[in-house]
């Protein structure tokens, strides 16, 4: 489909669809349920924090990553055959073990061997990761919307330059280590690591519906939600330039993804279309094209037409010559089919 259909602000809005204050400072009334951009540093008065390790930090968000020191089981499949062909290949399993650290809880009781691999139960789990968030973040005077916030997914790692009030706590590399060896650590022993995600003064451009001082998504009248997010400064032709050129990259692995299963549906039937054109010599004529084989010829046209018919509405001679395309491979050999029946009734008349 066109990116009108998979993504229908990016078409439907144009950067002078926007509205943009003359301050940020100042939450005009008459902005009120307008697509506004505002830009600008974001503005945090309230920290996150935990006070186990001393972490204070002024941000939208602030994420705990713990990792447990465990066990995995790699499975690894051989077939073998025999030279002679005096019996069937067959399948040997081999099963490794080794430890790393994991964010997830490693069920060792489903392991193929389970002797000497032993990771803690999941009910002694030492810590969760969790992920904070602060409800009061400002750009100027316009607040930023929980829709909004969810949006910084940026994080970076942070440390605090107080000690942990945590005893036997070892830190290395930005990590809180929970073991007697850093570098030599035992299963069960967990490690934990802090990262932030849009700091204050850091500067945004945000792209949304001003509702009263809060900034919200925009419902289009296509039903989809516009809301934006940019870090730095830019202005709205910037934004939905990035927007589109995103939009079209997007769209284009859909289309490229959609005509590869295309292909391989076709090819999983070709067997089945072969035994139809041995059985009737005119669908034979239509199909064989001579250049490519159905599966391949067939899932381009299929491809295109759906692309052409996606942009009927939106751009109609554009969606109509592609519906024409793609109808081209079929059309050539059916001017050969009548041209020979034509030809044939012809001496028929003679």
């Amino acid at each position: 489909p066109p990116r009108s259909t998979l993504f229908p602000y990016t078409t439907l809005f144009r950067s002078r669809d926007v509205t943009v204050p003359e301050t940020t400072d100042v939450v005009f009334d008459e902005n009120n349920g307008k697509l506004v951009l505002v830009t600008g540093p974001i503005r945090i008065t309230d920290a996150l924090v935990d006070p186990e390790y001393g972490i204070s930090v002024n941000a939208v968000k602030l994420r705990r990553v713990v990792q447990v020191y465990q066990w995995h089981e790699t499975e690894d499949k051989h077939v073998t055959s025999d030279v002679d062909g005096d019996h069937d290949s067959h399948a040997q399993t081999t099963y490794s073990y080794s430890t790393d650290w994991f964010e997830y809880h490693v069920d060792s009781s489903s392991f193929h061997n389970t002797l000497g691999h032993h990771n803690p139960h999941l009910e002694d789990w030492p810590a969760n990761s969790t992920i904070q968030s602060n409800s009061r973040v400002k750009i100027g005077n316009f607040l930023l919307g929980t829709q909004i916030k969810q949006k910084f997914d940026e994080f970076k790692p942070f440390t605090s330059g107080e000690k942990t009030k945590i005893a036997g706590v070892k830190m290395y590399a930005g990590l809180y280590y929970h073991s007697a060896n850093v570098w030599k650590p035992e299963v069960g022993d967990y490690r934990v690591q802090f990262t932030y995600a849009g700091k204050d003064g850091e500067e945004y451009t945000v792209v949304g519906r001003q509702s009263g001082r809060e900034l919200r998504s925009y419902s289009t009248e296509a039903g989809a939600e516009l809301l934006i997010l940019h870090p730095g400064i830019r202005s709205a032709h910037d934004v939905f330039r990035s927007e589109h050129n995103s939009n079209r990259t997007s769209t284009w692995i859909y289309r490229l993804a959609g005509w590869f299963i295309s292909f391989l549906g076709f090819s999983c039937i070709s067997s089945l279309v072969e035994l139809l054109m041995d059985r009737q010599p005119t669908l034979r004529q239509l199909l064989a094209l001579g250049v490519a084989p159905i599966h391949l010829s067939a899932s381009i046209t299929v491809t295109l037409a759906i692309i052409g018919l996606g942009w009927v509405l939106y751009r109609p001679l554009l969606g109509s010559a592609l519906v024409l395309v793609s109808l081209v491979p079929f059309m050539v050999p059916l001017l050969r089919v009548l041209r020979s029946e034509e030809r044939r009734v012809g001496k028929e008349c003679r």
